[in-house]
């Protein structure tokens, strides 16, 4: 599944808490979207031992994960969190992405939001999400791959696109660098 902009559904589903950030409810709408309407609730938390980015820096890009075999309900994980200031958090440790690599990620993403990524038939594999905000909601892009692991039921074009997508994912995690 790939979202592009907010069209009527997904305004349904962003909304609620007219406090929160912009880009909070953002990731909560799309983890919303990711996981089905009924399913999330809570949102992206942050890693505990990852210090948050500074008040200037938003959220651009962010890689998350909801394990297999899970109730309704769990919350994405977050794996790689991207801040507008290129700073960022990989698997609970502080770095940084340069931004050229971000922003062609998000280009390349954004080619991606377009093609069928698939739903295996077992569909309880958990599911990869991949996030990327633009300066405002109609310039986000959102992938889903659910069950990233299973094959059954999907066809090349969809296998080369999830391919892709996991190619996507290694591009930027290869590309942090951890602050000493």
């Amino acid at each position: 599944m790939a979202v592009i902009g907010t069209g009527p559904s997904r305004k349904r589903k962003m909304r609620g808490s007219d406090t929160a950030t912009r880009g909070l409810r953002r990731i909560g709408g799309f983890a919303v979207v990711c996981a089905g309407a009924t399913a999330l609730l809570g949102g992206v938390t942050m890693p505990a031992s990852a210090a948050p980015a500074p008040a200037s820096s938003t959220l651009i890009a962010a890689i998350s994960t909801i394990p297999g075999n899970q109730q309704a309900g769990i919350a994405a994980t977050p794996t790689l969190m991207v801040y507008s200031d290129g700073k960022a958090v990989h698997d609970n440790h502080n770095g940084h992405i340069p931004l050229d690599v971000v922003h062609s990620a998000a280009a390349d993403g954004k080619a991606l939001a377009a093609k069928d990524l698939g739903m295996p038939k077992d569909g309880k594999g958990g599911e990869t999400l991949m996030d990327f905000l633009g300066s405002s909601p109609d310039q986000d892009v959102h992938l889903v791959v659910y069950s990233p692991g299973g094959a059954d039921g999907i066809n090349d074009a969809q296998k080369a696109a999830r391919e892709k997508v996991n190619a996507l994912s290694k591009k930027l995690t290869d590309a942090f660098v951890a602050d000493r």
